[in-house]
């Protein structure tokens, strides 16, 4: 008899034990969801801005389906690669000066790689503004050089015409929708160069239907 109760005592304790922690859990969820939100909110602006410093305001592209969207990156070998959103970059009299696009590509050394690409629609193709990374947990020293200006600066003011796409080149680029490789990173190269194909992907399809 004095086991069992000693039982009924020991689960009662871890009832309890397992209610009083779901609930500071809660409150403390409660608690920070804001702040985190703010915070991602104004990474996600700030992104924004670094890649269309001309443009007053975004606004995201609401009938642009990222699921549905699947299907045509997978038809341009972008398997790994999704678009999270579109947004359109207007000027300061609500014109569109072009888009900014989150996109990500899942085959970086270290896991995903995110990132806000710039792109402005001219009449004769596209020019990418510049790219800012949400997420990259490449290597030290190797692959994190992807944020270093010498590799993330050939991204800027890039016009590749009506090229469509980017590649990359580890002996010297010599095209203009042409990226150099970061030396002896070519998983992290290629998931950058995925996740701005997956931009251009969604900007052409938005633009040409």
């Amino acid at each position: 008899m004095k086991k069992q109760t000693s039982a009924l005592h020991d689960t009662i304790i871890i009832v309890i034990i397992t209610l009083v922690a779901g609930v500071i859990l809660g409150a403390v969820h409660e608690v920070t969801a804001g702040p985190i939100a703010e915070q991602e909110a104004a990474t996600q602006a700030a992104a924004q801005k670094e890649v269309f410093p001309d443009a007053d305001s975004f606004s995201e592209v609401t009938d642009f389906n990222s699921d549905s969207f699947t299907t045509v990156l997978e038809g341009q070998g972008l398997d790994q690669t999704t678009v999270n959103a579109v947004y359109e970059a207007d000027g300061s009299d609500g014109s569109k000066l072009g888009y900014v696009v989150d996109s990500t590509n899942n085959e970086g050394y270290g896991g995903e790689v995110e990132l806000m690409v710039g792109i402005t629609v001219g009449d004769s193709g596209y020019v990418i503004n510049g790219i800012s990374f949400l997420s990259l947990s490449e290597t030290a020293g190797m692959g994190m050089k992807a944020e270093d200006p010498d590799f993330k600066d050939q991204f800027n003011n890039m016009d590749i015409g009506d090229a469509g796409s980017i590649s990359y080149t580890k002996s010297g680029k010599s095209a203009a929708n042409e990226i150099d490789a970061i030396s002896g990173c070519t998983i992290t190269t290629n998931a950058v160069t995925k996740a701005v194909n997956g931009a251009l992907a969604a900007v052409t399809y938005l633009e040409e239907g």
